[in-house]
């Protein structure tokens, strides 16, 4: 058992690389590809599991990226690779709270309620998960930034500005469209 000190193994280096410019830039398309293709295949599986709900959260998850690049580009930050792994952590966090939104409104029909109520009732109901699955995550961004440095800062920064963002569309953006589809066109909405 080691208590203190240093063990006596020699470090050899194996291999040294050093990544020109157009290698960086090929990965940060690649990744920006893998988002776009990400997207449309979570857009996909929304929309035919959950029907007219699943349009509604495509819409809203089609907001929240435009909402965070442009919350990225007004703080003028740069789109990096970690930039890009919180996009799309974040697309699966806004993904998660429309479900939880959906499963909850679907509960609520169960029970015999007016599509009316178990909107009401969902979104009330599914609203102390996605609030503590959202915080929680957006302190650990703020850990992340205050001791991270350079891409771990960009991961954090992209990170909670997609928790402000995904938040804002799951809970208003999918909510006011849902009940201007429900009340004001009394179309009769199906949650798969």
């Amino acid at each position: 058992v080691l208590k203190s000190g240093a063990l006596p193994a020699p470090v050899d280096i194996v291999e040294e690389r050093t990544v020109g410019p157009s290698l960086g830039q090929a990965s940060i398309r690649a990744g920006f590809n893998s988002v776009v293709v990400g997207l449309l295949l979570v857009a996909l599986f929304m929309m035919f599991y959950y029907r007219t709900g699943g349009v509604v959260a495509d819409v809203a998850l089609l907001l929240n990226v435009i909402f965070i690049l442009g919350i990225l580009a007004a703080f003028g930050a740069t789109l990096t690779l970690p930039g890009i792994a919180g996009i799309v952590l974040t697309i699966g966090m806004a993904v998660d709270a429309n479900v939880l939104i959906f499963e909850r409104i679907r509960e609520e029909q169960t029970t015999g309620k007016t599509l009316k109520a178990a909107i009401e009732g969902g979104y009330s109901k599914a609203l102390s998960a996605i609030f503590d699955a959202n915080i929680t995550t957006f302190f650990v961004g703020v850990i992340l930034y205050s001791f991270g440095v350079g891409p771990i800062q960009g991961f954090a920064v992209t990170l909670m500005a997609g928790i402000l963002s995904s938040m804002f569309t799951a809970i208003v953006v999918t909510r006011i469209i849902i009940d201007y589809l429900v009340i004001e066109r009394r179309m009769a909405i199906s949650y798969g």
